[in-house]
């Protein structure tokens, strides 16, 4: 079985990344000429990251370790357990998130377009290496809501 909170986190990866997939492929123009869109995208973007590194964090904390303190060290910690592949596409999710947070006000619409149209795979190959794992039994069965 898989954890409980794990399984709510990739039903909520999975569900964010039909809402972008919905818009088909992004324009600059699109996002530059509604701003509605852009923001839907920002957000949808950054919630992506966060359900990573919330994974990553729960994951740890599975694996009896302690929390990691930023969003990247959880992700290299997960990579260094195993848990992941060490991709650099995970690295640069959690810089692109810290971008979004930090630096809104200069968030480039082309960056956002080129996100939705190449790096959805990312959370999806994300999705898939973190239910192979847990479906190895590498947690051993946990309550629904653990």
């Amino acid at each position: 079985m898989i954890n409980g909170v794990i399984l709510r986190k990739l039903q909520a990866l999975d569900q964010v990344s039909i809402e972008l997939r919905s818009l088909g492929r992004v324009t600059v123009a699109q996002l530059e000429s509604d701003w509605r869109t852009r923001r839907a995208v920002e957000r949808d973007l950054q919630v992506l990251v966060e359900i990573v590194v919330d994974v990553c964090q729960r994951l740890l904390s599975l694996r009896g370790q302690t929390p990691a303190t930023t969003g990247s060290e959880a992700v290299q910690r997960c990579i260094s357990l195993g848990i992941i592949s060490p991709d650099e596409a995970y690295r640069k999710m959690v810089q692109f998130r810290n971008f979004v947070v930090h630096r809104y006000e200069q968030v480039d619409v082309a960056v956002l377009a080129n996100m939705v149209n190449q790096y959805l795979v990312d959370f999806e190959q994300f999705r898939e290496e973190i239910l192979k794992y847990v479906q190895q039994g590498e947690l051993g069965c946990t309550e629904e809501g653990a």
